[in-house]
């Protein structure tokens, strides 16, 4: 059988060549001899009892086996959460359900058969009968019925931060806003869906795993603990990923399920998800309520908060458990100087697909929601939207700032960047443009919102105090041959956001030779150095950067000791760095290669010294790092569709050193149009009854490229104190910000009558052109002016 092609072979250029002319080699392109393939029956109900009775698609044509929950209960664990809270309830995700499916598209059966045609043949031989229960579709402390019945309710989590006497700052506040503030379920959509393929040795001893993942290491620590054997007996491998916004950043059933049925037939299983598929068995984003008061005196500056989150975690809390919403609870008291605050979650089960990680991770709940609050304080106290915000941001003196929820903001000058923003979208002549464009008519409107982003997931310590049961270090392998060609081994996940060009570029910087003769070796359990955390929490640069930038210096001050032996220098600080290689005291030089053969070669070496050029660093970081960020957006809406045309988005970022600024800005692009996606048109309803209205590619409206204007960059580098090269996060920027700043806009543009509509994401055409026709209804002689567009929106 096929071993399966490691990630990174080829040096950077040649890999972007590969991409752009086809060659990509993704877990669906690649099938041993004799695999067979499976196909998951899902449950069409919500909530029911069921019974399933599989002799017909036993004895149908091609199958090997067909299994259920008694199956695999048996013989295999329920996954383990990833990460839990401080009060948490017991809710096992099985791989099959037993007798009683809690959402539709919960696996119940399994066929495994020749090919794809006659596996789906056989599925739908499958006969469940389904004795329906009532469904919990709103989210509530005191929905029934319980979905599991020793839960006292139907409450998975509970957890809070507090600081100073929120209360009594609420109780002297000149104005407190209140609102709650709701981000709908949505769906990452990676291009290329999940997929499994496993297969196990002759002696049924030992597996190996391909799997379309973020989290290479997290997926073998769950397998070898639902499938009850040792991590050294599970190999994972990962293709190239094609896309995973966080969706992909934890263990599936799905991967313990075909290692399972693999080793049932004794043959190699593959299962590819269906994109239809994929939108019930896909961990969703988002899903989350923030009921919040902010309390403001009479010139804007914030006096106190408090925020009740409540968590849709769907039927199973599954790996990231309440994780989403203790971030939202945590973070929603944004850059602001905020001493008295109160943040409570409620993470509740219902009868809907599990949520999970999505760009963003509960941080574009906490901003939509903290971000609203201040706008709408801004409006009743008079206060330019930007100038209540330059009043409350912290000052670069005030930084490090422990928050309420104990996270430690560790560098910025948050109100330059506000200040760089503002002048270059010309922010009072836009708003006064807009004002003019509204009196004649049209529904024009300008908003704003500031966001953090925590990044640089770590340190383990601080990970295991939020209930993480994985740590946060990050080891990095550089080796160098005997020609002097380089090789970084990480145990990071490429999926298409450049992390093999920036890994390549920090070794080449390092170590002293050419990009083109640096290769990044990733996606294998067996070579590849342990990773606890995987390509999540926009680690990428800041941490895998950091240890391969140290793992990187501990190679070249090997190679120093090497040539300062070969020119003869009695000490290595006395050799200096030169573009080819190394230079003594006496003008001598020796090249990058002839101190690789050399080290090699084993010919002559200093005392005590090991042959060989390989370095290994683990790098811990002290704490997050938070990047910063500033959003203006122009919006017009069409009064007879009630669609938003988005003219103009001014995005300024800082997330500390920039080791690729063309990625960075590739980044925050990919997650704008994300954001832009989750505020305007992507979601993912439920019927009254608790089945999902989306379950295919007709039903889901992501932004296209007509939905999304130039975005102009405006950058500041603060290096973060808390990573070795001083980079920050750049993954989710974008997503976190843009549903605020569109809400305000638009929010500017309808007027207050119905502001209302935007504390509800998505804000969609249909929703905006009701609201309109309302206020028309109730305002019959209003007419709107034929007027010019002018320039409004466009760069200046």
């Amino acid at each position: 059988m096929t071993s399966g092609r490691q990630v990174g072979q080829s040096p950077p250029g040649i890999k972007l060549r590969r991409f752009a002319a086809g060659g990509g080699s993704y877990l669906a392109d690649e099938q041993a001899a004799g695999e067979l393939h499976l196909v998951v029956v899902r449950s069409r109900e919500p909530h029911a009892r069921i019974r399933v009775d599989t002799r017909k698609a036993r004895a149908a044509p091609g199958v090997h086996t067909v299994l259920v929950g008694a199956d695999v209960r048996c013989a295999t664990e329920p996954m383990a959460m990833m990460w839990t809270a401080q009060l948490q309830a017991s809710a096992p995700t099985w791989c099959l359900a037993g007798d009683r499916v809690r959402y539709v598209g919960e696996p119940l059966a399994a066929v495994v058969a020749d090919d794809p045609y006659l596996a789906e043949d056989a599925a739908e031989l499958v006969e469940v009968t389904y004795d329906r229960l009532p469904a919990v579709v709103e989210p509530s402390a005191e929905s029934r019925p319980l979905l599991y019945d020793d839960w006292p309710d139907n409450v998975f989590a509970r957890t809070r931060f507090e600081a100073g006497d929120p209360q009594a700052a609420l109780a002297d506040a000149a104005l407190v806003v209140a609102g709650r503030y709701t981000s709908g379920r949505v769906a990452g959509l990676p291009l290329e869906t999940r997929g499994v393929r496993a297969a196990w040795d002759i002696g049924g001893e030992s597996v190996t795993v391909w799997t379309s993942t973020q989290a290479l290491h997290q997926v073998r620590a769950s397998l070898a603990a639902t499938l009850r054997i040792p991590e050294g007996r599970v190999r994972v491998l990962v293709p190239d990923v094609g896309g995973a916004f966080g969706n992909k950043t934890c263990a599936y059933i799905e991967e313990t399920l075909v290692a399972f049925a693999a080793r049932v037939v004794g043959r190699p299983v593959r299962w590819i998800e269906s994109r239809s598929e994929a939108f019930t068995a896909t961990v969703h984003g988002r899903g989350t309520a923030v009921d919040l008061e902010l309390g403001l005196n009479a010139d804007g500056t914030i006096t106190g908060l408090r925020a009740s989150v409540v968590l849709d975690c769907g039927a199973t809390p599954y790996m990231a458990g309440a994780g989403s919403g203790v971030v939202t609870a945590a973070m929603v008291m944004g850059p602001y100087r905020i001493s008295n605050a109160l943040s409570e979650l409620v993470a509740v089960v219902t009868n809907k697909t599990p949520i999970g990680a999505y760009r963003g991770f509960g941080q574009p709940e906490a901003t939509f929601a903290v971000e609203r609050a201040i706008d709408e304080g801004a409006r009743r106290l008079e206060v330019d939207p930007m100038e209540i915000r330059r009043r409350n941001l912290l000052r670069p003196d005030e930084l490090p700032y422990w928050t309420a929820a104990m996270m430690c903001l560790d560098s910025g000058n948050y109100s330059e960047l506000l200040d760089l923003v503002a002048d270059r979208v010309d922010w009072t002549r836009t708003k006064r443009e807009a004002a003019q464009a509204r009196a004649a008519g049209r529904l024009v409107g300008v908003g704003a919102a500031c966001y953090l982003e925590a990044s640089n997931f770590g340190p383990s310590a601080a990970a295991a105090m939020m209930g993480i049961n994985n740590p946060g270090h990050d080891s990095a392998v550089v080796r160098m041959d005997a020609s002097a060609a380089v090789t970084v081994f990480t145990g990071q996940t490429p999926m298409g956001q450049g992390l093999e060009t920036v890994l390549a570029q920090v070794a080449a910087d390092e170590v002293g030779v050419p990009l083109d003769s640096v290769t990044v070796v990733c996606g294998d359990t067996q070579s590849c150095p342990y990773t606890g955390y995987a390509s999540g929490g926009s680690r990428g640069a800041g941490v895998a950067g950091s240890a391969v930038m140290m793992a990187s210096r501990g190679l070249r001050e090997r190679m120093r000791v090497i040539a300062a032996h070969m020119l003869e220098s009695a000490d290595s600080a006395t050799v200096h760095d030169t573009d080819a290689g190394f230079s003594g005291a006496s003008g001598a030089q020796v090249t990058v290669g002839e101190v690789a053969e050399a080290a090699w070669r084993a010919l002559d070496l200093p005392p005590d010294t090991q042959p060989g050029l390989e370095s290994t660093y683990t790098y811990d970081p002290r704490n997050f790092a938070f990047t910063f960020g500033v959003v203006a957006a122009v919006v017009e809406i069409e009064r007879d569709t009630g669609a938003v045309l988005v003219q103009r988005l001014v995005f300024g970022h800082d997330c500390g050193v920039q080791l690729n600024p063309a990625l960075v800005a590739g980044q925050v692009f990919g997650s704008t149009v994300q954001g832009i996606g989750a505020a305007l048109y992507e979601q993912l309803p439920y019927t009254d009854d608790g089945h999902p209205v989306v379950q295919s590619m007709w039903d889901y409206f992501p932004p296209l490229p007509a939905n999304v204007p130039p975005i102009e960059l405006v950058h500041l580098e603060t290096p973060s104190p808390f990573s070795l090269n001083g980079a920050k996060g750049a993954g989710e920027g974008g997503a976190i910000p843009l549903p605020a700043a569109l809400a305000n806009a638009i929010r500017d543009a309808i007027g207050s009558e119905q502001a209302h509509i935007v504390d509800t994401l998505p804000v969609t055409a249909e929703r905006i052109l009701a609201a309109i026709d309302s206020t028309a209804s109730l305002h019959p002689a209003r007419r709107p002016q034929k007027a010019s567009p002018g320039a409004l929106g466009r760069p200046r």
